[in-house]
């Protein structure tokens, strides 16, 4: 009789409790201004700040969130023809202010694009003359060099921007960045970095390397996972269906719950003009269709619309109630795979067998116990999660053997998983019952 009401107190809450809450897709929109482009003639400049205050007014109309992503070029088309930095009329400091919190509705973040006349730091200190004031966000770069000589990392590698940059032509301004973004890798773009998540880059021996996490780092990179592209060529329908899947994967749980998720709608401002390529698209009109479709997943509960830094907040927020350092999940992913950064890391995609590890019993009262062979365990702890996420019980596991009291607990549905601080392994279902 014991044996059975044990059996059904199981079943009853591996049914009745649902796992970890899933996170829903955190959400933006950004743009890049290219090298390219030129904006020395007013009439270049106006054309494209005029589309471009259509979208920012049609963003914040909408509820939407948007990066500008700027270089000196447009920057300085604005300084010039708007007098930009005597006014605050001019397109930048409008983005900037819409919406009454600056910032709040648009983000503006350099760009990582520099040459022998400027830096990253440089391109921070002309935003700030308009008026706006420039994010602490590289805004787009290279973490990997695709071409040969393999493994070599040129221009746009990611890490200068973990030091302090002095502007080149301001040597009283410098800047430093919080967070680099959107990883990119030299054309082809074979190695580009599909992960979704917040982790702290180890090092740039390899494209793999860059992949695992090192807290000792003091910058964030803020992976995109699937990221979109809007431009003439797009099919539209396609893309809303891609970006509700992929919404729908994390919050029906076929992704982890014990994940964080970003995404981004591209949109880029050689396609902000009349296009050479469809003379018919405009990108206001076909950015409303998608916003508006991506809205009725925002009152789904699939979707949370945030800049970058806002993601990065709410990333802060996350993972001070999980206890969770990092976050990956590679976009498209729906199954385990094998660690990419052993031996000095643990396998967030396996699970506790998969290291020689025993948790035992299962359910549990009173104490629970562990026994490993494995040498992952290095600094490693044992974390005990409750059905919200929250981690309420940590133990090292420097022991190949030990045990730990769960007496305090109340009964119900627990998370285990062996962390250290580089990974942690895929989280293993613990029943305690009393």
């Amino acid at each position: 009789m014991k044996k059975l009401l044990t059996l059904l107190f199981l079943a009853f809450f591996l049914n009745g409790f649902s796992q970890i809450p899933t996170p829903t897709l955190n959400f933006g929109i950004a743009s890049h201004v290219e090298p390219a482009e030129d904006f020395t003639t007013q009439a270049n400049y106006i054309r494209t700040r005029d589309t471009l205050k259509k979208i920012v007014n049609l963003v914040a109309g909408k509820s939407a969130k948007y990066n500008m992503q700027l270089m000196p070029n447009f920057v300085q088309g604005a300084l010039t023809h708007e007098i930009a930095a005597t006014t605050s009329t001019d397109i930048i400091e409008y983005a900037y202010t819409i919406g009454g919190i600056p910032g709040d509705v648009v983000q503006i973040d350099p760009r990582y694009k520099t040459n022998a006349l400027y830096n990253i730091a440089d391109v921070s200190y002309s935003i700030n003359l308009t008026g706006a004031q420039a994010s602490k966000v590289v805004g787009g770069f290279v973490h990997f060099n695709a071409t040969p000589p393999p493994g070599t990392y040129t221009l746009g590698d990611w890490t200068p921007y973990t030091t302090t940059i002095t502007a080149q032509n301001t040597p009283t301004y410098t800047w430093k960045a919080d967070i680099i973004w959107g990883a990119g890798s030299l054309p082809p773009h074979v190695k580009d970095a599909n992960n979704y998540g917040v982790w702290k880059p180890r090092g740039k021996n390899d494209s793999i390397d860059f992949y695992c996490h090192d807290p000792a780092q003091n910058v964030w990179l803020q992976g995109n996972g699937c990221s979109w592209v809007l431009t003439p060529t797009t099919n539209i329908n396609a893309m809303i269906a891609d970006i509700r899947n992929e919404a729908t994967k994390i919050k029906n749980g076929t992704y982890p719950a014990n994940k964080f998720y970003n995404g981004t709608l591209m949109i880029n401002f050689k396609d902000f003009g009349t296009s050479t390529v469809s003379p018919t698209f405009q990108m206001p009109a076909a950015l409303s269709r998608v916003i508006d479709s991506i809205n009725v997943m925002v009152s789904q509960g699939k979707i949370n619309w945030k800049t970058i830094n806002q993601k990065q907040a709410a990333f802060s927020t996350w993972s001070s109630s999980t206890s969770i350092t990092h976050s990956q999940w590679k976009c498209g992913q729906t199954v385990t795979l094998t660690p990419t950064c052993a031996p000095n890391t643990i396998g967030e995609n396996l699970d506790l067998e998969s290291f020689g590890i025993s948790v035992y019993p299962n359910p549990a009262s009173n104490t629970l116990y562990y026994e490993w062979q494995n040498s992952y365990f290095t600094n490693a702890s044992l974390k005990l999660y409750d059905n919200l996420g929250k981690c309420v019980l940590k133990k090292s596991i420097a022991d190949q053997k030990g045990s730990l009291s769960v007496e305090q607990l109340p009964k119900g549905l627990y998370f285990i998983s062996i962390e250290n601080s580089i990974g942690q392994s895929k989280p293993q279902k613990l029943v305690i019952s009393k």
